[in-house]
């Protein structure tokens, strides 16, 4: 990878995007790793010299890349390479940090219903992967992973960088260490998943072994890779009989990540079924999910089709004008 970086800050480019790698899953970091090869090419175009990067640089850039794409195109290319400045800052450099460009947000995901959730389990569960050479213990992994995407809404970088030590098993909780934005936050589980993941740990002989991830690959010290879960998964969600090719417009279709805004839309509307104010659970739901302000979370309770509409326009209603909706004339 190093190799196809040649800008002043390569080497600081190429630790990122490893960093971003475990982390994402393989279309995410597909994207990720394009626009900041872009936004390196440019650095290494203009002969930067020294490793400082100052406002003109970035807007000349930005100018660069608007040229025949859309303002939400424009918009993903400078939310990654804002994350990519605020690495490099917090490793010592200066770096102007742009602002993001707000745009309509179009994207639908996908929310698994109850009888999804019912075929990926049962499917998972007699999964087998014979021709896993690397992975000799997927098939007691995959369930485990699933349930704790479904019932924790963990992103799956922070899922597989679990190590047996960030287990509490007297409180039922996770302590994520690896998280998107770099901050610690704990995450409690239910009754019925504690008592999954203890015989999942003395089964997999890993109870003890604090340093251990949760989910290794090779050996109990390295974590099987995000890439590996989705193709896994893939084949888990095909035998389910969830099929991505009927995807509605602006969908992505039944990916690991909608496990996420299945768990969000869900949790929201268990707390108003249970007399919750809104004002009460959307901020300690924004707060589980690790998110820095309630704009976040809403993005995740989306839906599709009539799935959880009364929920929606009951989160909208509390929302107001929190969140109004920004359209640009292309």
């Amino acid at each position: 990878m190093s190799n196809e970086l040649k800008s002043i800050f390569k080497d600081e480019i190429n630790l990122y995007l490893i960093l971003r790698k475990e982390e994402l899953s393989s279309e995410t970091y597909r994207h990720y790793k394009y626009t900041v090869g872009l936004f390196d090419k440019y650095l290494y175009d203009i002969n930067l010299s020294e490793k400082s990067i100052n406002e003109s640089i970035i807007e000349d850039w930005i100018k660069t890349i608007s040229g025949g794409i859309s303002v939400n195109t424009v918009g993903g290319h400078i939310h990654y390479i804002r994350q990519l400045l605020l690495f490099l800052r917090n490793n010592g450099y200066y770096c102007f940090i742009p602002k993001t460009i707000a745009a309509k947000d179009t994207y639908v995901p996908y929310l698994y219903t109850d009888q999804d959730i019912e075929n990926i389990f049962k499917i998972a569960d007699s999964f087998t992967a014979p021709h896993a050479v690397k992975n000799k213990s997927i098939a007691y992994e995959m369930p485990l992973l699933l349930r704790l995407l479904f019932c924790c809404g963990m992103r799956v970088g922070e899922a597989i960088n679990i190590k047996v030590g960030d287990i509490d098993f007297k409180r039922n909780l996770f302590i994520l260490c690896v998280t998107k934005k770099y901050k610690q936050r704990l995450v409690p589980f239910g009754t019925a998943l504690s008592e999954i993941l203890y015989l999942y740990c003395v089964a997999m002989g890993i109870l003890n072994e604090s340093t251990a991830y949760l989910f290794p690959e090779s050996d109990l010290y390295t974590h099987i890779s995000a890439n590996a879960v989705s193709n896994y998964y893939r084949i888990i969600r095909k035998k389910a009989g969830i099929n991505n090719l009927d995807q509605i417009k602006n969908g992505r279709g039944a990916c690991l990540h909608c496990f996420r805004h299945t768990f969000a839309v869900r949790s929201f509307d268990k707390n108003e079924r249970s007399g919750v104010s809104q004002r009460e659970s959307v901020p300690f739901l924004s707060t589980y999910l690790g998110h820095d302000s309630l704009y976040e979370t809403e993005k995740y309770l989306k839906y599709s089709g009539d799935y959880f509409e009364d929920t929606l326009i009951k989160f909208e209603s509390f929302a107001g004008d929190l969140f109004p909706e920004v359209e640009f004339n292309e």
